[in-house]
């Protein structure tokens, strides 16, 4: 079993097991097929089920068969909502505000996608 480790931005991680515990596979974005948001597929070419528990797998597609136990599986995407531009102190900066567009969530039965994307306001 694997524990607490940080696989961020790889599909086929660094340590290849069969049970993870408390990681994170976040990938930055969800992919878009037909219109829908999907997750990138981990492992891709390897079915091997695995399990998954209190693991990070946004915008994650782990393989067929997995068991996915108390897990983040979200499709969200992160965008620019808005920019202003500041002075401070002499100095000019650009802010730019976010928000996050949940469009749903992975099952071990399929994706359910929302009607209308949930929006987080982020910055």
């Amino acid at each position: 079993m694997t524990r607490r480790k940080n696989f961020k931005g790889e599909t086929t991680p660094r340590i290849v097991d069969t049970e993870y515990r408390n990681c994170n596979f976040t990938q930055p974005a969800p992919l878009d097929v037909a219109g829908d948001k999907r997750g990138i597929r981990l492992f891709p070419g390897d079915d091997t089920p695995r399990t998954f528990v209190e693991c990070n797998l946004t915008n994650c597609e782990p393989p067929p068969g997995s068991t996915v136990t108390r897990c983040r599986a979200i499709m969200v995407e992160t965008v620019e909502t808005d920019s202003e531009t500041v002075t401070i102190d002499g100095d000019t900066i650009t802010l730019q505000h976010h928000a996050n567009y949940v469009y749903g969530r992975w099952t071990p039965g399929g994706y359910v996608d929302y009607e209308t994307p949930e929006v987080h306001e982020v910055d």
